[in-house]
């Protein structure tokens, strides 16, 4: 009986795999997000019988064209004027975002209308 010799092996090549390894975590580092997101309470609308007080209306225009009841505000100048509203009892305001508004501006206004301590907020647009 004929013994046939080993062929032998050829080393495996880990060249390869490091490059799949390093363009994987490369991905993976481009394609993930490490800021922290900021959660704003919304609650939805509930029973009402109707509106016993008129709210103050705040409109968004743009980002830096902001009017309260008529009168024009910039952002640094919301919080004074929230909380000359909070000293109302149970101040409502309504939001009206305009078509040139973005979601963070809507955003930047009722979390400044929050922290003042308005406790009602609708929020309205297009």
């Amino acid at each position: 009986m004929q013994v046939k010799p080993r062929a032998k092996r050829r080393p495996v090549g880990l060249t390869s795999l490091i490059d799949v390894i390093f363009l994987l975590l490369l991905f993976f580092m481009l394609a993930s997000s490490f800021t922290r997101y900021q959660s704003l309470d919304v609650s939805s609308g509930g029973q009402g019988g109707g509106a016993d007080i008129k709210p103050a209306y705040l409109r968004i225009h743009a980002s830096e064209k902001i009017d309260l009841n008529g009168v024009p505000m910039s952002k640094a100048e919301m919080a004074g004027r929230f909380a000359d509203l909070t000293n109302k009892e149970n101040m409502v305001i309504a939001i009206w975002s305009g078509p040139e508004a973005n979601v963070q501006d809507v955003v930047d206004v009722m979390s400044a209308a929050r922290q003042s301590g308005l406790r009602t907020v609708l929020v309205t647009g297009n």
